[in-house]
């Protein structure tokens, strides 16, 4: 039993009529030391336990408040030294409301949410010590103890508080904030201290903010552990080397047609005659298009794609094929990508995986994102109804939710994501400014919800009435306090939102320390070993290009100088020379030559790079 639970600051006078959640009053006399703390916790002694209760706000009562009272203070206003301490003891008290919690056992290792009993009227309420405090979040955090800090409490900082990343998988969990309040250094927090036994974390990042220490010096996840980047930035690759696939494409022919033609397409015309002859390809008729479109473009003649469909000669939905599949054959297609092989391995080792999509376009990297969860959720799937091995742990991380868990701007694979995921392991960490926007049915079956500063009564008021204990004190709070980095923390196992005060992760990592980080945990290398095959004539091209290195005395690993403006026209106009007629073909029918003069003279700077990688590779499986 606990001596010393704290002050006695006053007595319980009872409850008040509410509904949906038990509120009561105390009466407090006036203390010079003392004023409660809004938010804060307070005991009512209910003889064998205590009942826990928050503060929501508290109004002066006494002598000083009659209309007598106020003529005297009016009087004396001037002149404050007359309103002494003993007449302010004597004649102003305060009536605080509270809302009961829950009960603490008196041993304090018990904590059961709900009342049971009503205290009598007159029993002492105490200020709890920082010690109870500390046993109330602790118990009634139960499920979070094994979990990794993330914050303070906001009223005590000495109190740490913790979050189980056990928590996010297969659940759907919020993270509300306006710009600048801490969404974003959340998810780098949350993300530092993600280990492998919870599955892979892959993070949609539609501003490039997460990955790498950025233009403010802010650092990035890489910054702190190792992590896959996937991105078309080639100045990041340049500068980390480890651990970044600069594709940012799939190799479409991959994918059956009935799988990725209805991404591809938009929804509106999914009722279209061209659209149905597109889903009743087979997989080869769907692969000898894709290479026919994405080689020949829009020259590409109509009689020939209406025969590769197994048309004939009716080319009526032909210029409707076109229209409707190039743009994105153009922009998410290439024939040599890896990436959702690379991507389903990192799933299989359970890592950090950061899609950089920031300098796509908002329809094709909605797309790019959709053919990654719709894969992953349809073969989850798949193995949880045919009982095919262990289902993938994956959470997803979206920013701007709202866009693709609106009410109004619905995307199928994201809602069936946010509604049917936690039934294959798959869980979804929702960002947004705007709570108000995301439909009613998926806010309420939150099962995390992190909520920093909102200013929007429309956004307050969805979210109350989808998770009621964000009542009007606590949504009160979040409108009136600009504070960067607060948040008020609720999880399904917890039975009151709590304050927060998220860490600083640029005070938990150190910028500018991906390059080191991701060197000593080169986790795309050995990725890449295992979805990467090259055939012969690929092999001696490699080993030709390692030696003009050699031959440059170029380290094969010198990344910057190999291809800097003074060694890249040597190295890829001498590599072309040692090249015999059956590789220049190759490479020829791969468009990597580069053309002057009516002939080839040199290797196509841009493919340079990508033979360059698919070296290093060949080379690490040879030392592997």
């Amino acid at each position: 039993m606990c001596s010393d639970p704290g002050e006695i600051i006053g007595v319980f006078i009872g409850l008040d009529s509410s509904t949906f959640e038990y509120i009561a009053n105390i009466i407090a006399p006036f203390q010079q030391e003392y004023a409660p703390v809004v938010g804060g916790f307070m005991l009512i002694d209910n003889i064998s336990e205590y009942i826990v209760s928050r503060v929501m706000d508290y109004v002066p009562k006494g002598e000083l408040l009659s209309l007598m009272g106020q003529k005297w203070l009016s009087e004396v206003a001037l002149t404050p030294d007359l309103i002494g301490q003993d007449i302010k003891t004597k004649k102003v008290s305060y009536q605080v409301k509270i809302k009961l919690l829950g009960r603490l056992n008196k041993q304090l290792n018990k904590f059961i949410p709900g009342i049971k009993e009503i205290p009598h009227i007159t029993s002492k309420v105490i200020q709890p010590n920082s010690k109870i405090i500390e046993a109330i979040c602790s118990q009634a955090l139960m499920t979070m103890a094994k979990g990794d800090i993330i914050g303070n409490y906001w009223i005590d900082e000495s109190i740490k508080m913790r979050f189980n990343l056990e928590q996010v998988i297969g659940k759907r969990t919020f993270i509300f904030a306006r710009a600048g309040y801490g969404k974003s250094n959340l998810m780098k927090i949350l993300a530092s201290k993600w280990k492998q036994d919870y599955g892979s974390l892959i993070i949609f990042d539609p501003e490039g903010e997460y990955s790498v220490t950025d233009k403010k010096n802010r650092p990035g996840i890489m910054d702190k552990i190792a992590a896959i980047l996937i991105t078309n930035r080639k100045a990041i690759k340049n500068e980390l080397q480890y651990n970044v696939y600069d594709n940012l494409k799939f190799d479409l022919r991959e994918f059956f047609p009935t799988f990725v033609i209805p991404i591809l397409v938009v929804q509106a015309k999914h009722e279209t005659i061209f659209f149905q002859k597109l889903m009743g390809l087979d997989h080869n008729q769907w692969r000898d298009l894709v290479d026919f479109l994405y080689e020949n473009k829009w020259n590409a003649d109509h009689y020939s794609v209406s025969n590769l469909m197994g048309l004939g000669e009716d080319i009526s939905s032909i210029p409707y094929v076109m229209n409707n599949l190039i743009p994105p054959i153009l922009k998410l297609h290439d024939p040599d990508s890896k990436l959702i092989k690379i991507i389903e391995e990192g799933v299989k080792i359970g890592i950090p995986i950061i899609i950089d999509i920031s300098i796509l376009d908002s329809n094709s990297a909605l797309k790019l994102s959709s053919i990654i969860i719709s894969h992953f959720f349809n073969r989850n799937q798949w193995k949880f109804t045919g009982g095919r091995g262990e289902l993938d742990k994956i959470t997803f991380v979206m920013e701007e939710a709202q866009s693709v868990i609106g009410g109004t701007s619905n995307v199928a694979k994201f809602v069936e994501l946010a509604k049917e995921g936690r039934k294959y392991q798959l869980g979804g960490i929702f960002i947004t400014q705007q709570p108000g926007s995301i439909s009613r049915d998926i806010l309420s079956q939150g099962d995390n919800f992190f909520v920093f500063h909102l200013l929007s009564k429309v956004d307050l008021k969805a979210l109350q009435e989808t998770n009621a204990h964000y009542s009007n004190d606590i949504l009160t709070q979040i409108l009136n306090e600009p504070i960067r980095g607060k948040t008020y923390m609720w999880t399904s196992n917890q039975p009151f939102v709590l304050p927060v005060q998220i860490l600083n992760f640029e005070k938990e990592a150190e910028p500018n320390k991906a390059e080191e980080i991701q060197a000593n945990n080169n986790l795309l290398g050995s990725i890449l070993l295992n979805v990467s095959k090259f055939n012969e004539i690929e092999q001696n091209i490699f080993e030709k290009l390692n030696l003009v290195c050699n031959e440059n005395r170029i380290e094969l690993d010198c990344r910057d100088v190999i291809f800097s403006d003074e060694n890249i026209p040597t190295i890829s106009k001498e590599l072309f020379k040692k090249l015999n007629d059956e590789e220049k073909t190759y490479l020829e029918n791969d468009n990597g030559l580069a053309f002057h003069d009516g002939e080839y003279y040199a290797i196509y700077y841009p493919y340079l790079v990508k033979l360059y990688e698919k070296t290093l590779v060949y080379f690490q499986n040879l030392k592997k």
